[in-house]
């Protein structure tokens, strides 16, 4: 499968709103690694593909 195959999949995922139909990607509270989750979270986007890309540039800045 393409990276498009795979990020449209999780996208229809998304759009399904089995939950809140909002996604994030997050380092865990835990320090246990990163989390790609639907959640009622600040932040939180309707968009798969953005969720990524705001968690990259969030974590980009930190380097700075």
């Amino acid at each position: 499968m393409t990276d498009t195959e795979l990020l449209d999949y999780l996208q229809s995922l998304n759009d399904k709103q089995g939950f809140t139909g909002r996604c994030i990607l997050r380092m865990s509270a835990s320090d246990r690694g990163w989390r790609l989750h639907e959640t009622r979270m600040d932040g939180a986007t309707t968009n798969v593909r953005e969720a990524i890309e705001q968690f990259i540039k969030n974590e980009n800045e930190k380097l700075k």
